[in-house]
């Protein structure tokens, strides 16, 4: 009978052991309870299933792991990211990777943890090449300041045609304001960084098939004066389209800008190729506010005459006032496509589509840029053209 007893209790004890130590592994963390990554993936559920070991900067990753909800910072290289703490959770992590360029570049995510301990994970930050998306302007004297705009612009350095490098004098990621060093020849600019360079896809001076520099190519010289003053030459002279009180069609000599090809190079086309692949470039400098009246440029055929009443000429209308009035701060570079050149004479104010289209360029080689069209009332204006060219795109 004791020995029955003695059996049954400890079947009864047995079991009541086997419940504890079940009950134990059942709340028992993995890994012993310390923090451990399995791995990161993107937040992009087209891409779920795919495990990342680099992202690039500012993406948003799905750390996947377990013991992790006692996370109080995550560090990328040297860079702290920002957690929010609802994304944490004791399996995963919703993180953006810091957009700020590291320093030092560990390849490490490092988890710091309420208690103090650390956790270190193999991921890499892919840092872009710098990319040149433009310029303010193209034409910048040596010394001067020019300005770039892109991306990426991580302790740059810029290098000018010569491999002559500027002095950098401002920046932020997605600009660079750089002194042009003396003897800086025509050519791409080029932006080097720790993770790449880019090339500019403009020129730097550019001076491809210029029409009018007003220096040794000029236009008709009882039209808009050639002038150096008052405002700082962008490349020497300049054509200065100046009125104390422009109006709707007023067809004034100082507010025109004629070529005559007979009396400049000749009969040679403005451009060659095809009208789709070519811009009109020019540098500009608006120094008080242009609030009215358009501009036309136009171009016409082999003659000492304007052309704007030869049937079939195309004109593009130059109105950078229409959102508000306007001016630029020093020269700026302005480009409008060939395929802009879409009106005909007698195309409306508010037709923005224009009714025609350049059919021949190998026919023009005369050019106008006049201020001429409606208004609202007299306004003062004056504007500075210089380096006028027609260039690929």
């Amino acid at each position: 009978m004791k020995s029955w007893y003695k059996l049954t209790l400890l079947l009864v004890l047995g079991s009541i052991f086997a419940g504890i130590v079940s009950c134990k592994k059942e709340d028992e963390k993995p890994n012993g309870g310390s923090p451990v990554v399995y791995y990161i993936r993107s937040t992009d559920p087209a891409l779920s299933d795919s495990l990342l070991v680099g992202t690039f900067m500012g993406s948003l990753i799905a750390i996947v792991g377990d013991n992790l909800a006692d996370t109080r910072e995550i560090w990328f290289n040297d860079q702290k990211a920002t957690l929010n703490p609802s994304y944490i959770t004791d399996k995963t992590i919703l993180v953006n990777v810091p957009s700020t360029v590291p320093s030092t570049v560990t390849n490490k995510i490092r988890f710091v943890f309420g208690d103090g301990s650390e956790l270190l994970h193999d991921f890499s930050i892919n840092i872009p090449a710098p990319v040149i998306a433009g310029t303010k302007c193209e034409y910048v004297p040596d010394g001067g300041t020019m300005v770039l705009y892109g991306d990426f612009f991580f302790e740059p350095k810029v290098y000018f045609p010569g491999d002559l490098q500027g002095e950098i004098v401002s920046l932020s990621k997605t600009e660079i304001q750089v002194k042009v060093p003396d003897g800086a020849e025509p050519g791409n600019v080029v932006v080097k960084t720790n993770f790449g360079a880019a090339k500019s896809g403009f020129l730097f001076r550019d001076n491809r098939n210029v029409l009018l520099d007003y220096d040794g190519r000029n236009h008709e010289t009882w039209t808009a004066p050639i002038v150096n003053t008052p405002l700082a030459p962008c490349s020497g002279n300049y054509a200065f389209f100046k009125h104390a009180a422009d109006g709707a069609w007023m067809w004034t000599n100082e507010l025109t800008m004629q070529y005559w090809a007979p009396r400049g190079r000749g009969n040679v086309p403005v451009a060659t190729g095809n009208v789709s692949d070519l811009v009109l470039r020019f540098e500009a400098n608006v120094p008080i506010e242009w609030r009215d009246v358009r501009m036309e440029i136009f171009f016409a055929p082999y003659a000492e005459d304007h052309g704007r009443d030869v049937p079939g000429t195309v004109f593009a209308r130059w109105k950078p006032w229409k959102s508000g009035p306007y001016t630029t701060d020093g020269w700026v570079t302005i480009s409008i496509p060939l395929t802009e050149f879409k009106y005909s004479r007698d195309d409306s104010d508010d037709n923005e589509n224009g009714s025609t289209q350049i059919s021949n360029l190998n026919a023009l080689t005369n050019v106008t840029m006049m201020l001429f069209g409606p208004a609202n009332g007299p306004n003062p204006v004056q504007i500075a053209i210089d380096n006028v060219r027609i260039v690929q795109k």
